[in-house]
């Protein structure tokens, strides 16, 4: 039977900031110190399969997202970090932000069975393109449009009303 491990304290910003090296600019996570299996300098973490970075700290998982919220703000964040541009392993400081679970779920990518390619966005059975949107726990149709174009802009002014900086539209057009 292996031996447990000691229960430590949860992480703080100064041992993040002891054992990890973050350069705003480009996202990287590096380690400060030599550790078991790696040297100082080294990159900190590993790819999940869900496309976020972790890290293993005082044998503890963080995502690395997380932690360089801790390192820049010397807090934990108090609901989620969001990724503007929606690439997970992307934690340039400029991509990240504090969403609540809503606004974190808003700036989403569409799902595997969404066949059109557009959050929103949905044909008729008589050919047409219809444009919806989800306000305040009801679901609002914004039209019947003749175009996948027309339908995709109404869904992307209304995101934009609706959900401003968390829009979908908003942050992958021109965030880099």
């Amino acid at each position: 039977m292996m031996p447990a491990r000691p229960q430590l304290p949860a992480l703080t910003a100064e041992r993040a900031r002891a054992l990890l090296i973050y350069n705003p600019e480009t996202g990287a996570l590096n380690w400060r110190v030599a550790r078991h299996g790696t040297f100082s300098g080294a990159l900190a973490g590993t790819r999940t399969s869900e496309g976020y970075t972790q890290v293993e700290i005082d044998y503890r998982l963080y995502k690395a997202h997380r932690v360089i919220w801790l390192i820049m703000t010397g807090k934990w964040p108090t609901h989620r970090v969001d990724h503007k541009n929606g690439m997970r392993a992307d934690n340039r400081w400029k991509n990240l932000r504090e969403a609540t679970p809503l606004q974190n779920a808003r700036n989403r990518r569409p799902g595997k069975r969404n066949s059109s390619g557009r959050i929103g966005v949905t044909q008729t059975a008589g050919g047409r393109w219809q444009a919806f949107i989800g306000v305040d726990l009801q679901n609002h149709v914004l039209g019947t449009f003749g175009t996948f174009d027309e339908a995709s802009a109404a869904r992307a002014a209304a995101e934009q009303h609706h959900y401003g900086e968390f829009s979908a539209v908003a942050d992958r057009s021109g965030a880099t």
